[in-house]
C-alpha cells in the first residue's frame, strides 16, 4: 500500500500534535487528523506546570511566543484558610489553547507530519494495518494512535465505557480588574471539586469550576464571575477523565492524552499527562519492529504513569474530602505543612510522583487532628 503511513494519529491536540511532533523527528511518516480546523477553542484552564514547559523544552519547543502570562504567586483557599503555595515563584505558566494548541501543531507539521480535517468515525484493526474511516475520506496506517479526547470513538472502540470516570468543569474567559500575577484555586466553592482564576493578561482571566461528581455547573461558574468582579465571556463545558482507562491498546491501536483517561484527577492537570503519553507512544512506535512488541513497549513505558494518576485519585479524595470537607472544618489543613507546600512544588516541577503526597496529608491529620479536636473539646 503506497500510500500506507507509520502512524496515523487522530486528535490534534496536545497529545496528538506532541506524538506526531516526536515520531516525525524520528523519521515516520505520520498523518494527523481532527476534526476542526485549527486554531480553535478548547476549553481548558490554561495552566502551564512547570514540568510541562520543561517537557517541550526538551523537545526542543520554545514557548515564548505561546506563553500569555505567569503566576508568581498561588494560592489554595480551603474551609481551613487561605495557603500560599508559592509567592515570587512562578510555576503556572497561562496560555490560550487555541494559540497553544495550534502552535503546538504547526511544530508537527514544520517536522513533516502532514493533517487533514475530517471527522473519524469507524475504525478497523486489521492483522497489517488499521482502516480509519472519515467522513471524507479512509486512511490507512501501520498504527494508530488515539489523542480523540475524553469522548473517543476509538477508546470506546476498544471496549471502554466513556461515560465512565470522568469529572465535569465549566470555563470562561472573563474580563475586568483582578490579581495580575496570582493563580487562585478555591475549594469553598465546590464540593469534590475546586475553581480557579488563572491571569492571562490583557485583564484577561480564565475562571473555571469544576467538580469529580458530574453535574452542569454555569450558574454557579456564572456566579463566581460576579462576586469576584468579573464580566464572563461565553460559558464552556468540557469532561476531565479521573482514571486510567482499561483497555489502553489493542494490536496496532494506543490510547494517549484524555482518551486513555491520563489526566490529573486532584488538579485536573491534562496537559502535561497529553504531551508526556504522546512523546511516549511515538517513541514505542519508532523502536518496535511489530505490534506485539510496541504494545509491550508502550505499555512498559506508560505504566509508571498510571500507577501515579491512579495514586492521584485516591490523593484526590483527601484532599477534597478528608482535608477539605473534614480537617477544614476544624481549622487545620496539609496545605499549611512547609512539607506539603514544597512537595506540591516538587510535583509540579516533575521532580516526583505523588507516593509520597498522601504519607504527608494522612501525617498532618493524624498527628494534629486529635490535639485540635481535643482543645476544642476542652476550651470550647
Amino acid at each position: 500500500m503506497g500510500n500506507t503511513y507509520d502512524a496515523i494519529i487522530v486528535g490534534a491536540g496536545p497529545a496528538g500534535s506532541m506524538a506526531a511532533y516526536v515520531a516525525a523527528r524520528l523519521g515516520l511518516r505520520v498523518l494527523v487528523i481532527d476534526r476542526f480546523r485549527f486554531p480553535r477553542m478548547k476549553p481548558c484552564g490554561g495552566g502551564l506546570t512547570q514540568k510541562s514547559v520543561i517537557l517541550l523544552r526538551s523537545f526542543g519547543i520554545d514557548l515564548n511566543n505561546v506563553i500569555r502570562n505567569t503566576c508568581n504567586r498561588v494560592v489554595i483557599i480551603n474551609n481551613a484558610g487561605s495557603f500560599i503555595i508559592t509567592d515570587n515563584e512562578p510555576i503556572i505558566s497561562v496560555v490560550s489553547r487555541d494559540e497553544f494548541d495550534n502552535y503546538l501543531l504547526s511544530n508537527a507539521l514544520e517536522k513533516g507530519a502532514d493533517y487533514v480535517n475530517d471527522r473519524i468515525i469507524g475504525i478497523n484493526n486489521g492483522n497489517d494495518y488499521v482502516s480509519v474511516t472519515g467522513m471524507n475520506n479512509s486512511y490507512i496506517g501501520k498504527y494508530v494512535i488515539a489523542a480523540d479526547g475524553v469522548n473517543s470513538i476509538i477508546a470506546k472502540s476498544l471496549g471502554n465505557n466513556i461515560r465512565r470516570n470522568n469529572a465535569m468543569a465549566f470555563m470562561t474567559i472573563a474580563r475586568g480588574s483582578y490579581h495580575n500575577d496570582l493563580c487562585i484555586i478555591d475549594m469553598t466553592r465546590m464540593k469534590w471539586g475546586y475553581s480557579w482564576v488563572f491571569p492571562r493578561g490583557d485583564n484577561e482571566y480564565d475562571v473555571g469550576i469544576g467538580s469529580i461528581r458530574w453535574a452542569n455547573y454555569k450558574t454557579q461558574l456564572i456566579k463566581y464571575v460576579h462576586d469576584i468582579g468579573l464580566r464572563e465571556g461565553a460559558v464552556l463545558g468540557h469532561p476531565i477523565p479521573i482514571k486510567p482507562r482499561e483497555n489502553i491498546i489493542s494490536k496496532r491501536i494506543a490510547l494517549i492524552g484524555d482518551a486513555g483517561g491520563f489526566a490529573d484527577p486532584t488538579t485536573g492537570e491534562g496537559i502535561f499527562y497529553a504531551m508526556y503519553s504522546g512523546a511516549l507512544a511515538a517513541l514505542a512506535l519508532r523502536y518496535s519492529s511489530n505490534p506485539a512488541e510496541f504494545a509491550n513497549n508502550y505499555l512498559r513505558s506508560i505504566e509508571p504513569l498510571i500507577k501515579n494518576l491512579s495514586l492521584a485519585y485516591y490523593l484526590s479524595l483527601g484532599a477534597y474530602g478528608v482535608d477539605h470537607l473534614v480537617m477544614g472544618r476544624l481549622g487545620i489543613s496539609a496545605f499549611s505543612m512547609s512539607n506539603t507546600k514544597k512537595l506540591i512544588k516538587r510535583i509540579m516541577r516533575g521532580n516526583i510522583w505523588y507516593y509520597r503526597v498522601p504519607a504527608s496529608i494522612i501525617k498532618f491529620s493524624l498527628i494534629n487532628g486529635p490535639k485540635i479536636i481535643l482543645r476544642k473539646t476542652l476550651h470550647g
